[in-house]
């Protein structure tokens, strides 16, 4: 019996194949391709545009630090604004805060909200949950009109600046996420593989900084994503990324945790001299 593969491609020139062993969904909506698939290795998958989004194997590494990083950066995070994330997983992370009073998630394509709960319910367990909102519509639509200062965090969790994508990686976009953000408030941007696409990143770094007055950057390993390190974009309008993060507080969470902890939240920060010359503009 020939062998059924899925070809992610991490650049024209380099990819992945992922053996599938059941092919459970696949849809060309008005925004994506959409695809959920089985593999013995990685479990279920969930592949976006034909790029590899999300899998039940590593989706923790990517999940708990675009969350958990700024919900313990900032000292009392109450209101939260994902955009994008219809898997779920972000939203779950949030919700995990016992301070929250409300997370709003922002996806602009039903059928992947819908289709999460069905193939994906690890990650999709958050749409449960009776602090959080779900929203189908446009995210940069949403930002835009939103009241001033009525979010202390804003997680970005998009697809990758490319196409339609790039909308949510301008200085246009950044402004509004600041306006929005409250005094203290913090936005995280998932910011791409500076191993593959560091003009990318740089992009990024040099967008937040003519915004917000202080720009960090730091990673996470997400085998299944391009090079294996993912990079995150920390702007904060007030707290430093680690300087008055509450040990007890993360210490009273991190027994349900799989990946983050307080000593990685320090060491996600430190990087490589290439790619702290690629963030910082050397």
């Amino acid at each position: 019996m020939a062998k059924v593969v899925f070809r992610d491609p991490l650049t024209p020139y380099t990819s992945i194949e992922h053996t599938i062993s059941e092919y459970l969904f696949s849809q060309e909506t008005e925004f994506q391709q959409i695809d959920f698939f089985r593999t013995p290795e990685f479990g279920t998958v969930l592949a976006l545009g034909g790029v590899v989004n999300v899998t039940e194997r590593d989706e923790v590494g990517y999940h708990e630090m675009i969350a958990h990083v700024p919900m313990f950066a900032h000292p009392a995070p109450k209101r939260v604004l994902i955009i994008g994330g219809g898997d779920g997983g972000t939203l779950r992370e949030v919700t995990r805060h016992p301070g929250l009073e409300e997370a709003v998630l922002v996806e602009i394509d039903e059928v992947v909200v819908e289709k999460s709960k069905e193939f994906l319910p690890v990650t999709a367990c958050g749409f449960d949950h009776p602090k959080s909102r779900t929203i189908i519509g446009d995210g940069l639509a949403y930002v835009r009109d939103a009241e001033a200062a009525s979010f202390d965090v804003i997680l970005v969790d998009s697809t990758d600046p490319v196409d339609a994508g790039v909308e949510l990686f301008t200085p246009a976009f950044y402004r509004d996420c600041h306006r929005v953000l409250r005094p203290n408030g913090i936005l995280v941007p998932q910011s791409d593989s500076v191993l593959y696409y560091p003009e990318r990143v740089a992009g990024i770094a040099r967008n937040l900084r003519e915004i917000f007055a202080s720009v960090d950057f730091y990673t996470t390993h997400v085998p299944t994503y391009p090079g294996g390190l993912w990079t995150f974009a920390f702007a904060s309008k007030g707290p430093h990324p680690f300087a008055h993060v509450d040990a007890l507080r993360v210490q009273s969470m991190v027994a349900e945790l799989d990946y983050y902890n307080l000593d990685l939240h320090r060491a996600a920060f430190a990087l490589p001299t290439r790619y702290r010359r690629v963030v910082e503009q050397l």
